[in-house]
């Protein structure tokens, strides 16, 4: 959220830019899996961005709300 912020004061963040703020929010979590079989990996990825998109839209909808 903090990338998102930073990159939102400046302008609008567009899809190429929102792409690249779950891409380094998802390095560190890869991270961690780093010594999981792929097929685990592979399993829990699609998962893994689902609840961090809805963490993020659920974060946007409690911004406007407050500034509404």
């Amino acid at each position: 959220m903090e990338t998102w912020t930073l990159q939102a004061e400046a302008g609008p963040v567009g899809a190429m830019g929102l792409e690249a703020i779950i891409n380094r929010a998802t390095l560190p979590i890869l991270a961690q899996l780093e010594d999981k079989p792929p097929e685990l990996v592979a399993a829990l990825l699609p998962s893994l961005v689902r609840t961090m998109l809805t963490a993020f839209v659920e974060v946007m909808a409690e911004q406007r709300s407050a500034k509404a």
